[in-house]
């Protein structure tokens, strides 16, 4: 048996905007059908920084510990816990992913079916430290309502780890707008892990021209290894208005029919609005922000176009991205999203790393520990 400290070491939220603190925790007890794993891998999102800086649109009580993309190696089941949501035997040493708990009760879950709007959610990344519900710790604890999925053996972490937020967000937003329909054109605002997985998702999906907008230079060379046909990089362009008339050179004149928005930065949204094809539509997924911004909403009916908008998922859309990387690991670089590895330790450094785009997936690699 595995033996379990008693506390491990994790990177605690303290105040926004000043530097994460790495403490000691207590390690819970497991309860049945909880599990508590020891973090291999966490990546590092967008939310992440928002969250840190206290813009985010939602403000859990400090202090913290964030991180919700996790891959966690099993070190002990609790009873009653045997599978995952496919029917897979879990056992101490398999790797899981994990989606926020959902209560299985409420109107959202059981009428609407609409698991991320669940009245009771109860989400990781957000708790406070006593719950070790984050995965910038040494080890996290999953708690019994929360649904599980086995990392397939073939898949790496750095395959694997952008499924625990980017990837399984934009299977679950392609999967409310309907697909991509086929031969299409695409214009994906963004090049971060949500502009990338939208990249691949349309090409995969039979878009027609996938064009990506966004920077810095290595983010848009993977969109390119990605299957992007063109990029347009906002370092260079950067003027709203001229990035426009190459997306319309590039789309017959009538641009794009639908957007992806995935930069997460508000004012993509009126730059996408502009530039969708009459009769278009707009899937938008990387909102998180609170700040606002003028639209005219004129535009919207004026070209009669189809606003979506997606957040979060649910485990199937874990288990979705997991089986599209097992399938096609051999065609497309995915490890290629994590750019740099952090230990624990370096966690601040890390986050500034993301804030300025200098990464494309910072990690916080715990395999050496």
């Amino acid at each position: 048996m595995v033996s379990i400290p008693k506390t491990c070491k994790a990177a605690v939220l303290e105040e926004y905007g000043k530097p994460v603190q790495i403490r000691e925790v207590p390690i819970p007890e497991v309860e049945p059908r909880g599990i508590l794993v020891k973090v291999e891998m966490a990546g590092i999102c967008g939310t992440d920084i928002h969250q840190f800086h206290g813009t985010l649109t939602i403000k859990p009580p400090l202090p913290n510990i964030q991180g919700h993309e996790t891959i966690g190696r099993i070190v002990k089941l609790g009873e009653g816990r045997t599978i995952d949501v496919a029917g897979v035997p879990l056992n101490a040493g398999d790797r899981i992913m994990w989606a926020h708990a959902d209560c299985g009760e409420c109107y959202w879950c059981e009428v609407a079916r609409e698991q991320v709007h669940c009245a009771k959610r109860s989400g990781y990344g957000f708790a406070p430290p006593i719950a070790l519900r984050g995965g910038f710790a040494e080890y996290e604890y999953v708690t019994p309502l929360t649904k599980v999925v086995k990392v397939p053996e073939e898949l790496t972490e750095e395959e694997a780890v952008g499924v625990g937020c980017a990837f399984r967000s934009v299977v679950a937003g392609y999967e409310r707008l309907g697909g991509v329909r086929f031969q299409e054109n695409v214009v994906i605002q963004g090049a971060g892990p949500i502009g990338l997985y939208s990249c691949l998702m349309a090409v995969e999906g039979g878009a027609g021209k996938v064009i990506v907008i966004g920077a810095p230079a290595g983010r848009l060379e993977l969109a390119t290894k990605w299957g992007a046909a063109a990029v347009i990089n906002i370092d260079d362009i950067k003027d709203a208005a001229r990035r426009r008339e190459q997306v319309l050179a590039l789309t017959n004149g009538r641009g794009p029919e639908l957007v992806v928005e995935g930069s997460g930065i508000p004012a993509a949204f009126n730059e996408g609005l502009d530039m969708i094809q009459k009769g278009g539509r707009y899937l938008v997924l990387g909102q998180s922000s609170a700040a606002t911004v003028p639209v005219a909403p004129g535009i919207i009916t004026g070209k009669g176009l189809t606003l979506v908008g997606s957040v979060s998922a649910a485990i199937q859309h874990f288990y979705r991205a997991l089986q599209f990387i097992k399938h096609r690991r051999a065609k497309y670089p995915f490890a290629g999203i994590v750019s740099h590895k952090y230990e624990l330790e370096q966690i601040n450094e890390a986050f500034a790393d993301m804030a300025t785009g200098k990464a494309i997936k910072p990690v916080i690699d715990n395999r050496r520990r």
